[in-house]
């Protein structure tokens, strides 16, 4: 891949402790570019020599004492209030689908409220708008690994199971994160980043165990009573769990990045996938 132009200075990144951010360490790794992780405690010194922000800090499921505004609001405000006082250039927020300052349920509202603040600063800002993640079998990341039979146990599926989702690879968020953030032609503005596959939800998850799960479905309604005595099952995670997760600009911003996103079977099914190639005369 030609990086000949892209930015060599400093990357900042928020949450670089998640899924994300260790992958995208690693992404980093193979660059001239020094990582400077930005932990819970961060000090606005510490954006000093960055040249980039990346920032991934945010959660579906936060964990006492942070709460949806703390984790997917406050962190972004914090940010950018810290970010005049720098030599940053370029801002680059994953968000999710569907994130809008309007919206009810409290993660796609915060999440929209901070896209909206981060762009504010005035910095060139790219907000990448995520379908759900997943990893390689051997390291899925937690919503895959949500949707993986343990001891043959059955699957918990929230709602019907037919709702739509394109998950994208986690290899394919790294690498459009990367293009944003150091490519000084890479587009600014809010994108969808959806994977190649849509899959109902029990189709998804069959294909993550092989075929070889039971699922059991949690109806909304009862998931919704659910979340108010279980922590883990919060009720912004079911509404979002229990919605579709496409969107119609799939491959917009990978195109324009010149990136072709791995399908499922490329990931998770590589042998099978393999022998979907056409063998040469």
């Amino acid at each position: 891949m030609d990086t000949a132009g892209w930015r060599t200075g400093p990357v900042a990144i928020t949450g670089a402790s998640g899924q994300v951010g260790r992958a995208l360490q690693q992404r980093l790794a193979d660059l001239p570019n020094p990582v400077i992780p930005l932990e819970r405690d961060w000090h606005p010194d510490d954006l000093a020599a960055a040249e980039v922000v990346v920032h991934l800090a945010g959660t579906l499921l936060p964990q006492h004492p942070d709460t949806y505004r703390s984790s997917n609001l406050d962190t972004a405000t914090r940010l950018a209030a810290a970010l005049p006082d720098t030599d940053v250039r370029r801002v680059v927020f994953l968000s999710f689908l569907g994130a809008d300052p309007s919206a009810e349920n409290p993660y796609l509202a915060y999440k929209g409220r901070a896209e909206r603040e981060l762009a504010a600063t005035g910095i060139p800002t790219t907000v990448v708008r995520s379908s759900h993640v997943y990893g390689p079998p051997e390291a899925p990341g937690p919503t895959a690994s949500a949707l993986l039979t343990v001891d043959d146990r059955p699957v918990r599926v929230l709602g019907n199971g037919a709702q739509l989702v394109s998950p994208v690879a986690l290899v394919d968020v790294v690498e459009v994160l990367a293009h944003v953030a150091l490519d000084p032609t890479a587009p600014t503005g809010t994108f969808d980043l959806v994977g190649p596959d849509t899959f109902t939800l029990d189709t998804f998850v069959r294909e993550l165990n092989d075929g070889d799960a039971t699922i059991r479905h949690l109806p909304r309604w009862l998931a919704r009573v659910m979340a108010s005595v279980v922590p883990s099952l919060p009720r912004p995670l079911v509404d979002v769990m229990v919605d579709d997760a496409v969107s119609a600009d799939a491959g917009v911003l990978a195109a324009h990045l010149g990136l072709e996103l791995h399908d499922f079977d490329t990931v998770w099914h590589p042998g099978r996938a393999a022998r979907r190639l056409p063998i040469p005369a």
